[in-house]
């Protein structure tokens, strides 16, 4: 007997547009939860590396909105202060959007310790009393600022987001001899433990020895000007400058040995690079010679 053979037949399925375009937005929804899920885990790291860390601008612009490009380029324009009072920030929260970095944050004022080491001045203020210590409180921690980084694409990975974060500040391994200004080198150097640099002067330096030679005699020091940023803390105190008093009276290779902080060394070292000398005299010659010179700061 032969049995009876069927061949079956493939079926066929149509949808309507109305489907289709369900099913679109089934995978649209997707690809989107997808990515938010992948943006939402890099912000999360952002997070962790990020905030409450201490971040060094590569350049100490001014302002509490400052945008820059993927490359670390300003976008705009913004005044460079002193790294004292516009070098850092502590970062207070991070995020991506739109395709920026935002970083929120705090500007730290820095002073010095009595190991010349730069502190937050905020952690200070249980050294003040009463409405000084309030008032110092409210303005620094009113001190924000808010910078957004441009992202070099739409969907940018891990590695992207940390280039442009660093193109706009100083990598741990990086040193702020790279970033200050000259007058800053042999302080960042000692505090460092790098070498020191080599004077610019020319010609023999000599240490200044009284039985020796004659000093120097000073002819003209005008007095630096405050910040305002230390008169509205009431801060006081003295900045060390070492320098080389030329054989021609003028002041070369100034360096801050010790600092005050607050914008004040900066007005200290413009004051006194203006200042005037009746050089040293060796064997009646007029001779270079290092010199340090005290700038005091006091509001009465």
């Amino acid at each position: 007997m032969n049995a009876d053979k069927s061949v079956s037949q493939p079926r066929h399925f149509s949808l309507s547009k109305w489907d289709a375009t369900l099913i679109l937005l089934a995978v649209l929804l997707l690809l989107l939860r997808l990515a938010r899920s992948d943006d939402g885990g890099i912000e999360q790291q952002l997070k962790s590396d990020y905030a409450g860390k201490v971040l060094t601008l590569r350049h100490f612009y001014c302002g509490d909105h400052l945008r820059f490009h993927s490359d670390g380029a300003l976008n705009g324009d913004a005044p460079v202060g002193p790294w004292t009072l516009d070098g850092q920030i502590a970062v207070e929260e991070v995020h991506l959007r739109n395709g920026l970095v935002v970083i929120k944050a705090r500007r730290i004022y820095r002073i010095f310790d009595t190991q010349l080491k730069p502190q937050d001045e905020l952690t200070t203020i249980d050294n003040y009393y009463g409405k000084l210590r309030e008032d110092l409180e409210n303005t620094l921690r009113s001190l924000k600022a808010e910078i957004e980084i441009e992202l070099p694409s739409g969907k940018p990975d891990q590695k992207d987001i940390s280039s442009v974060i660093h193109a706009v500040f100083l990598t741990d391994s990086e040193s702020m001899m790279e970033v200050a200004p000259t007058f800053w080198r042999a302080y960042f150097a000692k505090l460092e433990d790098k070498p020191q640099s080599t004077p610019t002067t020319k010609g023999p330096i000599y240490v200044l020895h009284p039985h020796e030679m004659s000093p120097p005699h000073v002819t003209y020091n005008p007095d630096p000007d405050y910040t305002r940023e230390a008169q509205k803390v009431k801060y006081e105190g003295t900045t060390v400058i070492s320098l080389v008093v030329d054989a021609s009276g003028e002041t070369r290779d100034l360096q801050i040995t010790k600092p005050l902080g607050l914008g004040l060394d900066e007005n200290a070292v413009k004051a006194v690079s203006t200042w005037k000398f009746e050089p040293a005299q060796k064997d009646g010659k007029p001779v270079s010679v290092w010199v340090a010179v005290e700038v005091n700061f006091h509001l009465y």
